[in-house]
């Protein structure tokens, strides 16, 4: 077997090239493949594996490209492929459960320009092991340049065709750009590690991510979040909207087969301990959904008529896989038009021209039913479409919901929302605070910081300028939280009055105080201009006490408690929080620069001394 591939399909070396030659039999005999989970992010259930190439060093390789393009160089590329292929799918077989699961193969774009490419060898080793050719997802990296490999969209057209599922691999990291994306029609799309990594400290990061989230979802594309090493970077993938998460923190790479494929326990408690209790945004979708009856994709033509003629009230069809899994859209008006045209019904009746349902099939916009409807809205209008959005519950068909269902949805949330309210500064109110801190409380993260903020000398000034000049105190205030607090992701609530509420997580203790401090001070600098120009020269406003006496009050500022919430804490309230914070403010009031800090603590708080908050 020297000289030549270990299957059946090997390819012969080039008597040219013979000389010198790599034992690829040996090499196929010693490298092995290492699977990692693919997860969602919603669960924790195992969606699928990727298999990653091992022992390619005890090979005689440098690395794994190394080994791709040493096969290249020797004209050997596709029949090595189509060799390791057989060992992965040989492998992946073998997993418990296999049935509904997703293997993910790197697919090296330099096959399609071999001489001796033959299409439909995967087909054959799928057929072989008794997979579904849904199983594969064929990883084409941005590494290489896809955009000029030979026919590179006709190949990917008839995978797909084929029923495989094709995924970019490293989005955002290599050659293609969104007409690529556009081209290929990729299932999902994978972001590259490098846009995960920090991505909960890095505002831009977070925004690219959200961004080809919702193109992936615009095109019908589920988006897999690469390297995930830390709670945060999940947490915040599972925010911005990703589907399916990968890396370390869910489960390392390993050559042994695993003994469960159902979910990964940890990532699954994770999910229900961090489920907010305030998102019901699920719950009201499931409301407005329609659940139109799918049909599948190995149906008849005629079938689809008959369907449409029964339902005449049905506008759009979704179409499914033998997974459940959507893969599109069929439009009662497209099918209908092509049916009167001349010779429409023979063309459809022709068992050769089956091919004709592809003509007919649709992408559309897919989301989980636990994204929120704010994203939702964005992907419908982006999507510029009327068909509306199909539904998923752990990639499975679950209903559509149109654009009237969409907007009565939105609606109902906004009413929903305006109870929760202040109606002056228009944000969240007593229940919605106590509704966030319930949740967020109780995720356990390392850095975690509620804040209380509170008017000093408020009422002097409301006596003598007026509620509204009030009010307008009380407004400027929340714009100065809003410009400073949102570049880390703050949560602002107001209680009522002068009184605020502020919490984050997920960042330094230094930067969040340096966020409260220049809040103080924005706020000091800017209410000046609200005091008649006699009072802001003296520095003081004249009037009466709560005893009625004569008193001097100082121009308004604002205080400040900010306590750091322990880590490992799940059971802390809101009230436990408030209780704290008012001893807290009573010191802050009286302090030089009125701001005070504590560590939450089981009996007593502990209180922060000035040098510590300054070396801070």
């Amino acid at each position: 077997m020297d000289g030549t591939l270990g299957t059946d399909n090997a390819v012969t070396l080039h008597p040219a090239r013979h000389s010198g030659a790599r034992n690829w039999k040996r090499v196929i005999d010693t490298v092995d493949f290492a699977f990692q989970p693919i997860v969602s992010v919603h669960t924790g259930r195992i969606f699928g594996y990727e298999a990653l190439l091992r022992n390619w060093a005890e090979a005689g390789f440098a690395s794994i490209q190394d080994v791709f393009d040493t096969a290249w160089s020797s004209g050997l590329l596709h029949g090595f492929d189509m060799d390791l292929r057989a060992k992965a799918i040989g492998k992946f077989a073998r997993l418990p459960d296999t049935g509904r699961l997703k293997l993910f193969y790197n697919f090296d774009s330099r096959v399609v320009r071999t001489s001796d490419y033959r299409p439909g060898r995967t087909a054959e080793l799928l057929a072989q092991t008794g997979l579904a050719r849904d199983t594969i997802c064929l990883e084409i990296s941005e590494r290489q340049d896809i955009s000029h490999a030979h026919d590179i969209k006709d190949i990917l057209t008839r995978y797909r065709d084929q029923g495989f599922k094709v995924a970019i691999d490293d989005y955002g990291i290599g050659f293609a750009q969104l007409r690529a994306l556009y081209d290929c029609e990729p299932d999902i799309i994978k972001i590259d590690r490098f846009f995960i990594d920090g991505m909960d400290r890095d505002k831009r990061k977070e925004l690219f991510v959200t961004q080809i989230t919702g193109f992936a979802h615009m095109i019908g594309a589920q988006v897999v979040a690469e390297g995930v090493e830390t709670k945060e970077e999940f947490l915040c993938c599972r925010r911005v909207g990703c589907d399916l998460v990968q890396g370390f923190f869910i489960a390392r790479p390993s050559t042994d087969l695993p003994l469960r494929t159902d979910i990964v326990p940890a990532i699954a408690e994770l999910t229900v301990e961090t489920r907010r209790q305030g998102d019901h945004d699920g719950e009201l979708l499931r409301s407005f959904m329609t659940e139109t009856s799918p049909i599948g994709d190995d149906i008849k033509p005629l079938d689809v008529l008959d369907y449409f003629q029964a339902n005449p009230e049905t506008a759009i069809v979704p179409v499914i896989n033998n997974h459940d899994e959507p893969v599109g859209i069929i439009r009662d008006a497209d099918f209908k038009a092509f049916i009167y045209t001349p010779y429409g019904r023979e063309l459809l009746q022709n068992p050769s021209n089956r091919t004709y349902m592809s003509r007919f099939l649709r992408r559309c916009p897919t989301a989980d039913i636990r994204t929120s409807l704010s994203e939702l809205l964005e992907t419908f209008v982006a999507a510029d479409t009327l068909d509306g959005i199909i539904l998923t519950e752990e990639g499975r068909y679950l209903g559509v919901l149109d654009q009237r269902a969409l907007l009565r949805a939105v609606n109902e949330r906004n009413m929903l929302n305006a109870r929760d309210e202040n109606p002056l500064t228009r944000l969240p109110g007593n229940a919605a605070i106590y509704r966030y801190a319930a949740n967020a409380l109780t995720e356990p993260r390392r850095r975690r910081f509620a804040v209380y903020f509170d008017f000093d000398n408020f009422k002097p000034f409301n006596d003598r300028y007026g509620f509204r000049q009030g009010d307008r105190a009380i407004i400027l205030f929340k714009d100065i939280l809003g410009k400073t607090l949102s570049q880390n992701d703050w949560f602002v609530g107001h209680i009522g009055g002068d009184d605020f509420f502020a919490y984050v997580c997920s960042v330094d203790f230094d930067v969040a105080l340096a966020n409260v401090r220049r809040v103080q001070e924005m706020f000091d600098e800017q209410i000046k201009s609200f005091y008649d120009p006699e009072s802001r020269e003296k520095g003081y406003l004249q009037g009466k006490g709560r005893d009625g006496a004569e008193s001097r009050f100082a121009l308004m500022t604002v205080s400040a408690a900010m306590i750091r919430i322990p880590p490992e804490r799940i059971d802390i309230t809101l009230d436990h929080v408030s209780s704290q914070a008012a001893t807290l403010k009573a010191i802050a009031k009286n302090s030089f620069d009125r701001l005070a800090v504590g560590d939450y603590q089981e009996s007593e708080l502990r209180l922060w001394s000035d040098s510590e908050t300054a070396a801070s």
